[in-house]
C-alpha cells in the first residue's frame, strides 16, 4: 500500500481575492505533485481578478493556465496538464 500523502490545508479568509488564490494555488499543488492531470476551478468569486496573479503561479509551478467562460458567462479556470505532459 501506498503511503498517503498530506498536503497542507488552506487556511480560511474573507477577503475574495485571497481566498481565489488559495484554490489556485491548491489546484496547482495537486497538478505539480502529480496526484491529478488537470483541476476546473468554478465558483470562484473573482476569477478575471485574480486570474494574472494564477497564470503566474502557474507557469512557475510548470502548469498550464486557462480562464475559460461558458455561454452564459460564467468563469472557469483550468489547471493542467504540466508543461512537460503535453504533447
Amino acid at each position: 500500500m501506498e503511503p498517503t500523502r498530506l498536503l497542507p490545508f488552506p487556511r480560511a479568509t474573507t477577503d475574495p481575492i485571497e481566498r481565489d488564490l488559495v484554490e489556485i494555488d491548491a489546484a496547482i499543488s495537486l497538478v505539480s505533485r502529480g496526484l491529478a492531470t488537470r483541476v476546473r476551478l468554478v465558483g470562484l468569486m473573482r476569477a478575471e481578478a485574480v486570474a494574472g496573479a494564477g497564470l503566474a503561479r502557474a507557469q512557475d509551478a510548470g502548469v498550464s493556465f486557462r480562464l475559460e467562460h461558458s455561454a452564459d458567462g460564467v468563469p472557469a479556470v483550468t489547471l493542467g496538464p504540466r508543461d512537460h505532459d503535453r504533447p
